[in-house]
Formats: structure tokens, sequence, C-alpha cells
């Protein structure tokens, strides 16, 4: 036993990133996350581990300084700049910052229930025109046609609204029932609960979308192209070049995440959940 314990810690001696780079915590989550696209940040550790506020004893708090980009730890993707040289979606990327973790090295296909609990800080300030998404649902496979994002959670018109994107280029708000308000989110915790089937059968496939066990938004129809999926979350700003000097300083976001969970059925999940 004590040989191994060495050994463990020979490695985490010899690959200091690892801890750096992998997250996971148990009372937080039951997902393994990464960091995505953020070699080279000027704030490269934006995930703290904090208790207070936290829904149990511990949340993390997401940072993104003002248009802090970073790029792929593997291959030529970089969010700073488009370099034409991304072999996965054939351009780079450019105009985009973000502090966001992925969870693609665990993907799943089919029906799943998903949650996650956000704190916005009373002093949070939007960028809009800028587009900023703090949860998503992914695709990945092998065509370029299944690379994309399924659903963003965004901030948009002073809502915190899912937009759905069933066909590349696509962007649907679904169907809202009720409004999530940011300014009604600041200073506590909203819970928000995803029952999605990710098909790309039309007839099948669904996301929605639950706030403290009330439905939001529902979207019904083809929600993928034959790929996997995964999960997002942390604060991913594209199109920033739509701030100019009219809107004033751009500021920095801070965001706090719980309840990061994804099950097979709304009974496990809501035993995980903490209110």
């Amino acid at each position: 036993m004590k040989k191994i314990f060495f050994v463990f810690l020979l490695f985490l001696f010899l690959n200091p990133t690892y801890s750096l780079n992998k997250a996971f915590a148990k009372e937080i989550t039951n997902i393994q996350w990464k960091k995505s696209v953020a070699k080279g940040k000027k704030l490269f550790n934006f995930r703290e581990t904090v208790t207070l506020p936290a829904l149990g004893k511990k949340a993390w708090k997401i940072t993104l300084l003002p248009k802090d980009c970073g790029r792929d730890n593997d291959g030529n993707y970089s969010d700073c700049k488009n370099n034409g040289k991304d072999a996965v979606v054939g351009h780079g990327g450019g105009d985009r910052a973000r502090s966001e973790y992925s969870s693609s090295s665990k993907m799943f296909t089919g029906e799943k229930w998903m949650s996650v609990s956000i704190f916005i800080p009373q002093d949070f300030k939007s960028v809009e025109p800028v587009s900023t998404s703090l949860f998503q649902i992914y695709e990945w496979g092998k065509t370029n046609q299944q690379r994309h994002p399924r659903m963003m959670l965004r901030v948009k018109r002073g809502n915190l609204e899912p937009r759905y994107f069933a066909v590349n280029g696509m962007d649907s708000p679904g169907w809202v029932k009720k409004d999530l308000k940011i300014d009604d989110m600041r200073g506590k915790w909203t819970t928000i609960i995803f029952h999605a089937n990710m098909t790309k059968d039309p007839l099948k496939g669904f996301v929605k979308m639950y706030v403290n066990g009330e439905l939001y938004n529902d979207y019904e129809g083809r929600t993928g192209y034959g790929g996997k999926f995964y999960n997002k979350f942390g604060i991913y700003h594209s199109w920033i070049s739509r701030w100019t000097e009219v809107y004033g300083e751009y500021p920095t976001q801070i965001v706090y995440y719980d309840n990061l969970f994804r099950t097979n059925s709304k009974k496990k999940l809501l035993k995980l959940i903490q209110n």
C-alpha cells in the first residue's frame, strides 16, 4: 500500500498539471472535468474551490478576465485568433475567450438527466452584445457536421436561456414557458435540471429545462447528428469584437457552480442534488 501511495505522489510530482487540469469533487459533481482551450491564458488557474457560497460544503468559483483567451493543449485551435489550421472544424478560432471545463473524456448518447446550480453575484455585469454561455451540451463525432454545440445556456436580453443548434447554423429558443431573469438570480443559488434525449431522430429528440422544479423551456425535434455528447460548464464568450469603447471597460465575470451531475434517471439525479 505504501509503495502504491509513493508511486501516486511521484506521478503528481512528475505531472504537475494533472491536479490543475482535472477537476473532480464528489460533493460538487459526479463527472470528470478538464480545462477547455486554456493553454496561454493569463489566468490559467481560473477555478477555485470555495466554501461560501455553497449548497453543501463546497462549490466552484469560475473567473473570466477580460478577453482572456487561450488555445488547445493539443492541436492548433485557438480562441485568440483564426489561424486557419484547425483540422476538426476546418478553420481556426478567434474572437473568443473562456474559462471553461469539458467532460469530453466520458461521452454519452440517448436520454439523460443533468443538473447545474448557478450563483450569480450581485455585481455581475453582462457583456452583451458579446455572446456568453454558462453551460453546454456538445456533440462530437467523426464528421465536421457532428462537432458542434447542441444546447448553450446563454445570457441573452437579461435572461439566462437555452439556445438550441439542432441543425448547424440554426439558433432556436425552444418553447419558452417562463423567462429565467438574471436579476432574479443575483445573490442566490438557482438549480437547473435538463431532461434530454440526444438523437438525430426528429420524432424522438427533446430537451426540457426545469428551474427549481418548474418547466421553463421545452424543445422537441432533432438534437444531434448521430455523434456522442458531453457537457461543458464555465464562462464562454464569443464574438468579443462586438464589445467596443462605446460600452466602456470590459468587465471581469465571476460565476459560482454546484450540483454538476448527470444520471440515467430523475430519481438518481434528485438524490445527488443539494438544496
